[in-house]
């Protein structure tokens, strides 16, 4: 029987480095995607000691019409067997004072790149019988409490979709799984790029943490994969909560650049 494959987007750095490795340990074939060519084979070259097979790289900006097409047509190719869907952008600029392209790019990549993968996987999958999708989106996501940016509604779009989808008489009628992973604070270089304040101790998720309860979460048929019990109670109460509570006590980007708190 040949080893499954899976397709990381976002794999050069981050969470997608690090489901790269636990997947390659577990002797997954990989399909590495991310822009950076370099980065790519530097991954690459680290995860060739984990896995009998060499990673294959994809260097494609899934902002662009061009980088999405490389990628949905090696998702076309029929042979993968998970799709992690991660790959994501944040900006430390207030959304109220960024250049407006530069927020359409964020949406871009964060949601509706996201949205098109999905799809094209779900509907390849489906025709097997088989295999799994997990986007991950954010416990921004969940509620408008990230204000002045675009970076949690770009979330919302990938939860409320993986749950539509998740939910559907299509998908539970098949062997096919689809997760939304949706993490708080995660220690790795993303938080500097997108103006996230350090997080205290007792908030970080380690990313090999993450990536092992997102796994698990798959494998019991979960739908909505929030790691640590923090997070999870956060996300219970976040639900719960009338939007405008959520509004007025949420983290507000131009705000904190005020206070000189966001790079």
């Amino acid at each position: 029987m040949s080893s499954p494959t899976a397709l990381i987007t976002g794999a050069s750095s981050g969470i997608g480095r690090e489901f790269a490795r636990q997947l390659a340990v577990r002797g997954y074939r990989l399909v590495l995607v991310a822009r950076s060519e370099v980065k790519l084979e530097e991954t690459a070259a680290e995860l060739s000691d984990m896995s009998f097979s060499q990673a294959e790289i994809l260097a494609a900006d899934l902002g662009t019409k061009t980088g999405r097409a490389a990628v949905l047509s090696r998702l076309r190719q029929g042979d993968i067997d998970l799709l992690v869907n991660n790959a994501g952008i944040g900006y430390a600029m207030p959304a109220s004072r960024n250049v407006v392209e530069d927020e359409m790019y964020l949406l871009e990549v964060n949601g509706l790149a996201k949205v098109e993968l999905s799809l094209t996987a779900l509907q390849v999958m489906l025709k097997r019988d088989r295999g799994a999708i997990i986007n991950v989106s954010s416990i921004a996501g969940m509620a408008p409490a990230w204000l002045d940016s675009s970076y949690g509604p770009s979330k919302s779009l990938v939860l409320s979709h993986t749950e539509a989808m998740a939910y559907s008489r299509a998908v539970r009628a098949s062997n096919v799984k689809m997760m939304a992973l949706c993490p708080g604070d995660v220690r790795t270089e993303f938080n500097a790029s997108a103006g996230i304040r350090d997080a205290t101790s007792f908030g970080w998720i380690a990313p090999d943490f993450l990536v092992r309860t997102a796994l698990a979460d798959l494998r019991k048929g979960k739908v909505v994969s929030v790691p640590r019990r923090w997070y999870a109670f956060l996300a219970c109460l976040i639900r719960l909560m009338p939007n405008r509570a959520s509004k007025l006590y949420g983290y507000d980007l131009g705000k904190e650049r005020e206070r000189g708190t966001a790079a």
